[in-house]
């Protein structure tokens, strides 16, 4: 029944452009970000050769670091509007196929909340921590045709895309909970966008960056631009992100079992 589920899931994904639409997103912020940052880099140079003022060892500094940023900002892409961009295309399979009413032959013809469920769990999460992972290294690797030298070694950007990963694991697993439990995918676009960046914010000007989702990204940025590892908040920060995942599931696996349970008993009185 799984497998039944995982197939009605990627019938949906893959219908009317859905998922190629994500992919040629994703891989559009890939090799964009870098180009522009690529062409601010040019834009400096000039400006200091027509510009006295401005001065050689600081453009020469930019020029280095703009390797690095261009892909901080595709990994910022990646988490945020990439994340926007699926929400909205899945706002159907994360509860708006509740709302229609249109799960009710299927579940009365046997289909389970737990196979219901688990399906859109793996394949929507681990669809978009994929594409992270993959398209920050995409990022990097383009990186490498447009500058000579790229501050940032294999490893420090697979442990960098691993962060993003997990990260957009998360936030979309609470997307499908909030989505599901409240049978309001819309609104749990906007709460799930929103969150995020404020959140995130919250956190980084509060202190907080210790063993939690939203430390992940500012992890995997310091790591890019060449900053020291934490590996115990590092890890840290993963282990409770997954456990959190899992929490998700079970959360709503809960809800949509009780919102299946009729309650309503027939009680005859005898006179």
């Amino acid at each position: 029944m799984f497998k039944t589920g995982l197939q009605k899931e990627l019938m949906f994904f893959s219908r009317s452009f859905r998922m190629w639409g994500v992919l040629i997103a994703a891989f559009g912020f890939a090799l964009l970000d870098p180009l522009l940052m690529k062409a601010l880099d040019s834009l400096s140079s000039n400006l200091g050769e027509i510009d006295p003022s401005f001065s050689g060892l600081e453009l020469e500094t930019a020029g280095m670091n703009m390797s690095q940023m261009g892909v901080v900002g595709a990994m910022g892409d990646l988490t945020s509007t990439l994340l926007l961009i699926l929400t909205l295309v899945i706002m159907y399979a994360a509860g708006g196929e509740l709302k229609k009413r249109s799960m009710i032959i299927p579940q009365n013809a046997g289909l389970t909340p737990q196979f219901y469920l688990l399906p859109k769990f793996v394949l929507y999460p681990v669809f978009g921590a994929v594409l992270t992972f993959v398209g920050i290294l995409i990022s990097w690797v383009f990186s490498f045709a447009l500058y000579e030298q790229v501050n940032v070694d294999i490893g420090q950007v697979l442990l960098a895309s691993l962060l993003a990963a997990v990260f957009q694991l998360f936030l979309i697993s609470l997307y499908l909970t909030l989505g599901l439990c409240t049978a309001k995918a819309g609104l749990s676009v906007a709460v799930i966008y929103g969150g995020n960046v404020i959140l995130s914010s919250l956190f980084t000007s509060l202190g907080a960056d210790k063993f939690h989702p939203f430390t992940l990204t500012a992890q995997a940025q310091g790591i890019i631009m060449g900053g020291d590892v934490d590996n115990a908040n590092l890890w840290g920060s993963i282990g409770v992100t997954l456990l959190l995942v899992v929490l998700c599931y079970f959360v709503t696996l809960f809800v949509v079992s009780a919102k299946r349970v009729d309650n309503r008993g027939v009680e005859e009185i005898n006179l």
